[in-house]
């Protein structure tokens, strides 16, 4: 089966839908080289006008820019009022095409029927990384394992200022994670832009959700 990765990034989510079984091809304004799937660089709400092209996927995934919703803004760096709110528009856009979707943002995002997950319950040591997920299929999640320990958090732009652009933080020490062991924890190995793993999802999150969106389409598809 066909999946659409819009606003696709270097590729977490296309990556972890792949390996639940999904033929994928992935959308994004911005160039990503090491995406590692067929690549369109477009802009994602103009393709989901685009009915006859959306019609050739059976699931499409769309991961709206999270600035708007994150508590990033809320320590600094940024208005989050300057920031896009695009959830409600892809939503919409979605619902009018009328297949299966799945849209994924931060926790704070206007998805009130979405499931949380998070990097420790997906087996993921030292990641916590909470992000939503909303469907048109019914979801399960097994809710959040986070421990009372060392987490590893990966935010900021290496153009912001450098106290909002930390690689990572481990634990309450605040020590730097080295590049390498980061991509190593939230299985992203591919990815060689500090930006793309700060904006990835790990691909454990999308297996996961993947493999629950093939179990419910594929009785149907027979």
């Amino acid at each position: 089966m066909r999946l659409l990765d819009l606003f696709c990034g270097a590729g977490g989510c296309s990556v972890g839908y792949a390996r639940a079984g999904f033929d994928v091809v992935g959308v994004d304004i911005e160039p990503h080289p090491d995406y590692p799937f067929p690549f369109v660089q477009d802009d994602a709400m103009a393709i989901l006008g685009r009915t006859p092209f959306l019609s050739t996927f059976d699931v499409i995934h769309a991961s709206p820019p999270c600035p708007r919703y994150s508590v990033a803004g809320s320590i600094g760096s940024y208005d989050p009022s300057t920031k896009p709110d695009l959830v409600g528009p892809v939503r919409e856009a979605l619902q009018a095409w009328g297949g299966t979707y799945v849209m994924e943002n931060v926790p704070g995002a206007p998805m009130p029927d979405a499931v949380t997950l998070c990097g420790w319950a997906m087996g993921l040591t030292h990641i916590k990384r909470h992000r939503l997920f909303e469907s048109n299929v019914f979801l399960m999640a097994p809710g959040c394992a986070c421990p009372k320990g060392d987490t590893v958090s990966v935010f900021g732009h290496s153009g912001e200022d450098r106290r909002k652009a930390t690689i990572a933080q481990h634990g309450a020490m605040r020590k730097h994670v080295p590049f390498a062991e980061v991509r190593s924890l939230m299985g992203v190995d591919w990815m060689t832009s500090r930006d793309d793993v700060s904006d990835a999802i790990p691909p454990a999150y999308t297996q996961f959700v993947g493999e629950q969106m093939l179990h419910a389409l594929l009785p149907a598809a027979h």
